[in-house]
């Protein structure tokens, strides 16, 4: 079981970005959440694999609720929603040939607004910026004074509002990083963050935000 009291911001500031607008509201309830969860471990030398099952359920969250929509202004207000229920498999795969370590790991969250009496219309509809499916993958490498290592993550569609109108659309992303120790508390490295420059919907407004570009960063470490 857990407990989250609403935020200052969340009762007194409301706040607006690009054409929605989001009114405070000083009625908030604390939200309760009960958490249920299993799971099983299997290991053999090189190679571990992991898996768990969780229900959670959270009474009265707080959401952002459209109230009016207009061709030029969307009016949204913080309320605490009957209950959401989330219900999910994560699994994680591990294993080592030689210097190189993989690990896969995948998440299944179905999350759904399962009782608002207050606004039967949302009753079933997807939880906002909860993807059902994500996946994300590591490689390692190092030898010596080399390391390199390749990181990706992939993601599912998703929805942007509580009406599930504005989708965001499925992404994948690839991080790639290379360093190089001279000493034992020296490393001269370089990373490439967004390998393929995706650019994919972060937010919708209706306006579209979308990620960022590829970045590279090159750098010294001292330890």
């Amino acid at each position: 079981k857990s407990f989250r009291a609403p935020t200052l911001n969340e009762l007194y500031r409301g706040f607006r970005v690009g054409n929605v607008v989001t009114l405070s509201n000083e009625n908030l309830l604390a939200e309760k959440a009960n958490n249920f969860e299993a799971g099983a471990n299997f290991g053999l030398r090189n190679f571990n694999l992991r898996g768990n099952f969780f229900l959670t359920e959270i009474s009265q969250p707080v959401s952002n609720i459209t109230l009016s929509v207009a061709p030029n202004l969307i009016t949204r207000q913080r309320q605490n929603i009957g209950e959401t229920r989330t219900r999910g498999v994560e699994m994680e795969v591990e294993t080592r040939i030689h210097e190189i370590n993989f690990s896969v790991g995948y998440l299944l969250a179905d999350s759904r607004i399962a009782k608002f009496p207050t606004n039967k219309n949302l009753e079933n509809l997807f939880v906002p910026q909860t993807a059902r499916h994500q996946l994300t993958f590591q490689t390692r490498y190092g030898k010596r004074d080399w390391s390199f290592a390749l990181q990706g993550r992939a993601s599912s569609a998703q929805f942007d509002d509580d009406l599930n109108l504005f989708r965001l659309e499925p992404y994948f992303g690839l991080d790639a990083f290379a360093g190089k120790r001279f000493k034992e508390n020296l490393q001269v490295f370089v990373g490439i963050e967004n390998v393929f420059n995706s650019r994919y919907s972060i937010g919708r407004t209706p306006v579209r935000t979308v990620s960022s570009p590829v970045n590279l960063r090159v750098g010294i470490r001292w330890n």
